[in-house]
């Protein structure tokens, strides 16, 4: 016989009305220059139904009561389990506290709810008789908000969906048009930033490159330096387009990225340009950026200055509107940038790699920098936890570890209260930020040493603008 741990009923209501799977977001926006930006017209991506402007204070908030689209994913999430079966359903895992569950029909409307304590056992109880003929979907909420959807299966049990929530649109004459992607059902408290178009004016080259690769070599203080130009079919070179500059891990080189890297594939299609560095020569592990305590002594910030102001002679890029991403080692010189580059590089997206001890006390940006980070929580080569490495000869290094990283940053932006809770992909983010810009670190459950999730960080980083 198996034993199943009942839990005490917190609350439990029945609702004939009540639409389980409407979203709501509020926010403001402002201008680049920071002032409140009143009737830009706010609306849904591939909707006409809703909309919105702001007002005199740069408010929006718009609602909805329609159903989210649902689609297929894995039972297993964020160290919790779910399962429905025979009526009884189990929750596992180590989350502790309170959670509240609800069924919902096809149209989306509740006809039970419950809200439970957990602790730090496996929890079991029984689901109403009618879950079996009439639910199609069960929610799970935790008390910060984070919401689960399990979409019922033929046999009576359940499956974790995750939910497409709405991208929002804005738009006002004389300012470059915005997106903002929601990431859960409510969001209040967002800050959406538009360029003002009338006084960034950029000068387009009279001929515009052509869609392919171009191998460049640049003289930085006499020292010849490579680097790839990736030119997408996308690019038309008449208006400004975004540029994204890629570091690559040590070993690894400037063709070996723009092979390997995930950018590319996200940012192609929008006719973003992309430039792959080389690094120079470490002393025992191959091509490799410098740091501070580590891997070559190379001026590496100076080489990345002067790629991005050659690439604007070449072609037409908006200098408010380039970004720095890289991995391992790349990642290294995305969070050195972050430090030294922050009036080239709008916004940072750095993979498996942290800041070290040696180079803290130099991290001094010359402004509050958004950063997105991706670190594997099992990592091999930089532990999710930190610590000291000695595999470049002669150069060794500290990790300060990717929540002390994350800590880190937060502490130089200024950022006041506590981060969000890990989401469904294990993105925590500090909102609260000097000049609007956000701290973000995405934890790959049980990921090793591996590239950012470019899908996530691509998103993210083209909602920041140089100010």
């Amino acid at each position: 016989m198996t034993n199943h741990l009942y839990i005490p009923i917190i609350g439990c209501t029945l609702f004939s009305a009540a639409v389980a799977f409407g979203w709501s977001v509020s926010g403001t926006v402002v201008s680049s220059k920071g002032g409140a930006i009143e009737g830009a017209a706010v609306t849904v991506a591939d909707s006409a139904n809703y909309s919105t402007a702001t007002d005199a204070a740069g408010a929006f908030s718009l609602k909805s009561t329609d159903p989210l689209s649902i689609h297929s994913a894995q039972i297993e999430k964020d160290g919790f389990a779910l399962s429905v079966r025979s009526g009884i359903l189990s929750l596992r895992g180590a989350y502790v506290g309170k959670v509240r569950f609800s069924l919902s029909d096809v149209s989306g409307k509740v006809y039970w709810n419950r809200e439970v304590m957990k602790s730090g056992s496996d929890v079991s109880f029984s689901l109403p008789k009618e879950y079996n003929s009439r639910v199609s979907f069960l929610r799970f909420s935790k008390l910060n908000g984070e919401t689960y959807t399990y979409k019922g299966t033929a046999d009576g049990a359940f499956a974790l969906a995750s939910v497409a929530f709405p991208e929002l649109k804005f738009h006002k004459v004389g300012y470059q048009d915005t997106t903002f992607s929601m990431t859960s059902a409510m969001q209040t408290g967002v800050s959406v930033v538009m360029r003002d178009t009338a006084t960034e004016k950029v000068t387009c080259p009279a001929q515009a490159l052509a869609a392919g690769d171009y191998n460049k070599t640049i003289s930085v203080k006499g020292v010849s330096r490579n680097y790839i130009l990736h030119v997408p079919s996308a690019y038309k070179g008449d208006s400004a387009a975004t540029l994204v500059v890629d570091f690559h891990p040590i070993g690894g080189s400037a063709s070996g990225e723009s092979t390997s890297s995930p950018y590319k594939a996200v940012t192609d299609p929008e006719g973003v340009i992309t430039v792959y560095p080389d690094g120079l020569s470490s002393p025992n592990m191959g091509k490799a950026w410098n740091v501070g305590p580590c891997c070559t002594t190379a001026d590496d910030t100076s080489f990345a200055r002067a790629v991005v102001a050659e690439v604007k002679t070449l072609a037409c890029i908006n200098p408010k509107r380039v970004y720095a991403v890289g991995f391992s080692m790349g990642g290294g010189m995305t969070h050195y940038s972050a430090c030294h580059l922050a009036d080239v590089f709008a916004a940072f997206s750095p993979a498996s790699f942290d800041l070290a001890t040696e180079n803290i006390g130099a991290c001094a940006p010359s402004r509050p920098v958004p950063i997105i980070m991706f670190r594997g929580t099992s990592d091999p080569v930089v532990p999710y936890a930190g610590g000291y490495s000695s595999f470049v000869s002669g150069m060794p290094i500290t990790f300060l570890g990717a929540k002390a990283t994350f800590a880190k940053w937060a502490e130089l932006d200024k950022c006041t209260g506590s981060p969000s809770a890990e989401d469904a992909n294990g993105c925590s983010t500090y909102s609260t930020c000097s000049a609007g810009v956000k701290v973000t670190l995405c934890s790959i459950k049980n990921g090793g040493h591996e590239y950012g999730k470019a899908n996530i960080g691509w998103p993210w980083l083209k909602n920041y603008m140089m100010p």
